[in-house]
């Protein structure tokens, strides 16, 4: 029902009483099963792409996505936080909600190895520098030491992934002449690194910027 592309029906579900905490809380269960709460991160983040200011549902979403945080399973709830920051109107509103900060930057932060959790924190992190572009929300984000945390292990994270990514690049161009394949296959190879490395450059010079700001406006 949330993929519904009737603006009417999502609506309906948004505004339902207790429907958005209910979520929420299911997500934190002991005992609830994993396709359960992949099915309510999956909701929660449909409605955080719908729901924005200054829709009555929007207090709700937040305080159910400060709830829904613990869930690290996937990067759902990391890209609500991130869909709700893409709407500049939005992020001052954020900034303000109880919890939602320390929320935000434990994703950010969260432990463990491997894709699935890489996504999580680079999805949290892309949300808190899209926050921070807003003058009105800095100054609430330069305030969180959970948020300046976890941007500084981004920018440190991100220039080493750089650094390693060059000294990939430059090993290549060495070893040229050892590919196997045609010519055309090697060049989509190298053109697809390249393209890659390109986004991770933005992404780094982005959380750069942001941290530069926020330390300014400490």
């Amino acid at each position: 029902m949330s993929c519904s592309e009737i603006g009417e029906t999502t609506d309906r579900m948004a505004n339902h009483a207790g429907l958005l905490e209910c979520l929420a809380v299911t997500l934190r269960g002991e005992h609830t099963g994993l396709e359960v709460k992949m099915y309510c991160s999956a909701t929660l983040r449909r409605l955080a792409e719908l729901i924005s200011h200054p829709m009555i549902a929007q207090g709700a979403l937040l305080s159910a996505l400060v709830k829904a945080a613990t869930w690290t399973y996937t990067d759902c709830i990391a890209e609500a936080f991130r869909a709700q920051a893409s709407e500049p109107r939005n992020c001052v509103i954020m900034a303000n909600h109880h919890g939602l900060l320390n929320a935000l930057s434990r994703l950010a932060l969260t432990r463990g190895e491997g894709v699935d959790v890489e996504k999580v924190r680079v999805t949290a992190v892309a949300a808190i520098e899209l926050m921070s572009r807003h003058d009105e929300a800095r100054a609430l984000l330069a305030h969180n030491e959970g948020i300046m945390m976890a941007l500084t292990r981004a920018s440190y994270g991100e220039e080493q992934a750089s650094l390693k990514n060059s000294m990939r690049r430059s090993i290549r161009s060495e070893l040229d002449g050892s590919f196997t394949g045609s010519y055309a296959d090697v060049s989509r190879r190298i053109g697809d690194d390249d393209e890659s490395n390109d986004d991770m450059s933005m992404q780094s010079r982005r959380i750069q910027v942001a941290l530069k700001n926020l330390v300014g406006a400490m």
